[in-house]
């Protein structure tokens, strides 16, 4: 490489970076993603219980090995069914159909309502007279189509969970 050829790559060398760190600046088109999913509506419909997983709060607090216990097998828990009804976007009334099973909620009916429409934790189940609080464990959006929900039973005296209990539904 001779003498002028160096010098014309070296005066040209800061035209080239400039133009690759622009190129590298130019804004990117996303395209949009759309609406974010609904984690209500896809709750409507009815379910039917397909596990149920007990786990000794106090065994796992205590770090002892056996903590947890499928259930399923044990009872008729496949029988139940739950019903959640919706008009539009907004929950209005369920069912529970124990069937043979015992009877994870004690509502047989009523109305039904979330503690956040948008990101929901907590279905309160009631009727006239009763309420019973549900903990979500997951949505059934994307690609898990499951309903799980746990219910918990505490101590009387001190107020600790004592067992908890984990129920997968599948829609029917």
């Amino acid at each position: 490489m001779n003498c002028y050829m160096k010098k014309n790559i070296q005066s040209l060398l800061p035209f080239l970076l400039l133009a690759i760190v622009l190129y590298g600046c130019r804004k990117d088109s996303y395209k949009s993603i759309g609406d974010q999913a609904s984690t209500l509506t896809p709750l409507a419909g009815t379910w039917k219980l397909t596990q149920v997983t007990q786990t000794d709060e106090d065994a796992a607090r205590k770090g002892f090995p056996y903590k947890t216990m499928d259930l399923t097998t044990l009872f008729a828990y496949t029988d139940f069914r739950l019903t959640l009804n919706m008009n539009g976007t907004t929950p209005t009334t369920f069912t529970t159909t124990p069937g043979n099973s015992p009877k994870i909620i004690r509502l047989a009916s009523g109305n039904w309502k979330v503690d956040d429409p948008k990101y929901p934790k907590v279905l309160t189940l009631t009727n006239a007279t009763d309420t019973a609080l549900v903990t979500l464990g997951s949505y059934p959006v994307g690609a898990n189509k499951n309903l799980a929900i746990s219910l918990s039973k505490k101590d009387a005296t001190s107020g600790k969970v004592m067992v908890s209990y984990s129920y997968v539904f599948t829609k029917q």
